[in-house]
């Protein structure tokens, strides 16, 4: 019995030193560095669905002076953000700060940023009980054997996508994990004055320590100044449950 609380305790104090240790979540550049490319910083998950990032967004209009980075807390089970905020930068109070030779400037987001940041964004993680850990972002292939994730889309010309379906089968199953309907929403279906190119794009997905659930990571791409602006959203769902008969695809 002594031995089994030892062991707790061990366990427990091992822990509390892990995250006492915490420096910041590890960026995850998603895109070519060369041309168009977004930073996720994964922060972690809860045990009931719970999934934590940090978005900065590399858009040309939002990152020309500063750097903008947007904490978001999300529940995987019903796709609602729980908590939400914008974080500026005022990179001119640090102009002295060298930069490292990336664009997103991960020297300065870890040295300067998390440690203005930082403390607020670990109570709301505490708020909502997520665990903090430095996920990584999974290949779509990487998913086991029987199960696959595939994207369609409908498009009325050659650029602007007016639907869009993400779907996870399972050997004679499917279920639906995303769809998009611009008759369902408030963005335009046609190509007009404000819009001329609108499309999206699977990029990987983080998985739950906890269940066999995964946050999708994907991107919708419209038109931008010189190159398409992307904006990066999740959706979610459980690997094991919520299927139908494949009969059922339409």
């Amino acid at each position: 019995m002594k031995k089994i609380v030892l062991i707790t305790i061990l366990v427990y104090l091992i822990s509390f030193s892990v995250k006492a240790q915490y420096t910041g979540p590890k960026p995850i550049v998603v895109g070519d560095t060369s041309t168009n490319y977004q930073v996720i910083y994964p922060l972690g998950w809860s045990n009931d669905g719970t999934f934590a990032y940090i978005h900065q967004d590399m858009n040309d209009f939002a990152t020309r002076d500063n750097y903008y980075y947007t904490i978001h807390i999300q529940n995987m089970k019903t796709n609602k953000t729980l908590w939400s905020k914008q974080f500026k930068s005022d990179l001119e109070n640090y102009k002295h700060f060298p930069a490292d030779n990336t664009l997103h400037n991960y020297t300065f987001f870890k040295l300067v940023m998390w440690d203005r940041i930082g403390g607020e964004i670990k109570a709301k993680l505490n708020q909502y009980n997520v665990e903090i850990e430095n996920g990584s972002l999974h290949k779509v292939n990487d998913l086991p054997k029987d199960i696959s994730l595939k994207e369609t889309a409908t498009k009325n010309d050659s650029e602007i996508t007016t639907r869009y379906n993400i779907r996870l089968f399972k050997s004679d199953k499917f279920k639906l994990v995303y769809g998009y309907d611009c008759t369902r929403t408030e963005d335009p279906c046609d190509v007009n004055k404000s819009i001329w190119y609108r499309t999206f794009a699977l990029k990987g997905y983080f998985k739950s320590p906890f269940e066999n659930r995964i946050a999708i990571l994907v991107f919708k791409e419209t038109n931008g100044v010189e190159e398409p602006y992307e904006y990066p959203f999740f959706a979610s769902t459980h690997l094991e449950k919520g299927f139908m008969d494949i009969g059922c695809v339409k």
